[in-house]
């Protein structure tokens, strides 16, 4: 039996914490403890932990009280947590915060003193390349971090070379967010549509916070030049930019064609992406921040709702064939995107069957299950074998060779962004 701990304030909400679920239904020979925050700040929202009622002996979730709710540098565990160290005892320790942060270093001590025989794993939200204004605290925890793990989980290909640059030389598989392809998928909302006036409308959505990174001011500017479409537009999100945007409709004189939608239970987004004709994801790279994912993309691909994204960051990367690229920052572009799909019902079509594949092959939880349950054995065989879960193969050798190569050469492109702290929120 593989005993795996795994802890991320991203598991406080229930939906997010399927990939385990599936690993333990799925095999056997796994046992999994999945900890996280009882209370957390997201999006002006207080997040309550709810357990899930179909934990079974092989699989269990803990919720324990922390200080600085909301901080993903700062958090730590104040109590509940040593337990899982001493008396679970697990195999395999499964981090997703970063690796710089202060509950990076609970865990490092809290597994030194009661299981250092554990393999670890991190996974980290890297997206850009920053020159941190780290303290001597944060880097040292982050150098020990990376010297004491077993495995990396990046976002992307691009993040794995950003963890070279920083000095990370272990092995690491690129992972991709999840998305729960049994919540988001393509449902009857006719009469949601008509409570929100949009029948007979083309109806362009966004769903996310409303910070002026997110580029909805080019979505707006868009919009405005849509000469003789029929739309409205769908705006599902919480943020300090909202005033801004509204009097930037008002400006624009589009103020009627829009349909604000504060924020919803994370159940309910399904319903308001069904009532999409496409939705928009018009993000924008600061010097500090770039899209480094974009779920939404991949939850409205699952629901056959048809998707533009700009070519920020992962954007491109995420939709692959499946969805329409604008350059960031040009509202010309983003508008004949928008058109071109508005009057090619074909398109549409094609692109909903494209998303919907791309979705369940790709970003599936079930097949991020695999694919995170691949890895664990593959820890476990290399400690039974006596290799040494950080010994590299040739092949592994060649690939970091290759990436560090290539993170340096990346290093003149970006060295002009510079990040105004040390952590980026998407």
């Amino acid at each position: 039996m593989i005993k795996i701990l795994v802890l991320s304030h991203t598991y406080i909400l229930k939906p997010y914490r399927r990939k385990f679920e599936e690993i333990a239904k799925r095999f056997d020979n796994v046992k999994l403890r999945v900890v996280t925050p009882s209370r957390w700040l997201e999006n002006f929202q207080n997040i309550v932990f709810e357990s899930d009622i179909s934990a079974s002996s092989k699989y269990r979730d803990f919720a324990s009280p922390i200080y600085f709710s909301g901080y993903t540098s700062r958090f730590i565990y104040i109590r509940g947590i040593v337990t899982h160290f001493r008396d679970f005892k697990p195999d395999i320790i499964h981090f997703e915060e970063e690796p710089w942060s202060m509950c990076a270093l609970q865990v490092l001590l809290l597994k030194k003193l009661f299981c250092p025989k554990s393999r670890l794993i991190f996974r980290t939200s890297l997206s850009i390349w920053m020159k941190q204004r780290f303290f001597m605290l944060p880097a040292w925890i982050e150098k020990l971090f990376f010297k004491e793990t077993d495995m990396a989980f990046p976002l992307s290909d691009s993040a794995g070379e950003i963890l070279r640059r920083k000095g990370y030389r272990g092995p690491l598989r690129p992972f991709p967010n999840g998305v729960d392809v049994q919540m988001f998928r393509k449902i009857d909302v006719s009469e949601l549509k008509s409570q929100l006036g949009l029948d007979g409308k083309f109806v362009i959505g966004y769903v996310g916070r409303l910070l002026r990174m997110k580029g909805l001011d080019t979505l707006l500017h868009a919009a405005a030049k849509l000469k003789g479409l029929e739309y409205r537009l769908l705006m599902l999100g919480r943020g300090d930019y909202k005033s801004n945007l509204v009097t930037l409709t008002e400006n624009l004189g589009i103020s009627n064609k829009l349909c604000w939608i504060d924020a919803v239970p994370p159940e309910d987004v399904p319903r308001y992406i069904n009532c999409m004709d496409v939705l928009v994801l018009p993000s924008l790279t600061t010097p500090g921040w770039v899209e480094f994912f974009g779920r939404v993309l991949v939850e409205a691909m699952a629901c056959e709702v048809p998707v533009i994204g700009s070519d920020s960051g992962e954007i491109p990367n995420v939709i692959g064939d499946a969805g329409l690229i604008f350059h960031e920052g040009d509202a010309d572009d983003l508008r004949d995107k928008l058109l071109l799909l508005a009057h090619d019902e074909n398109l549409q079509s094609e692109l909903a069957e494209r998303g919907k594949k791309r979705a369940v092959e790709k970003y599936s939880w079930e097949q991020i299950a695999a694919d995170t349950y691949e890895v664990y054995t593959s820890l476990m065989t290399k400690q039974q074998d006596g290799k040494g879960a950080r010994e590299l193969d040739g092949k592994s050798r060649e690939a970091g060779a290759r990436e560090s190569g290539m993170a340096r050469r990346q290093e003149g492109k970006v060295r002009g962004k510079r990040a105004r702290g040390p952590y980026a929120l998407s």
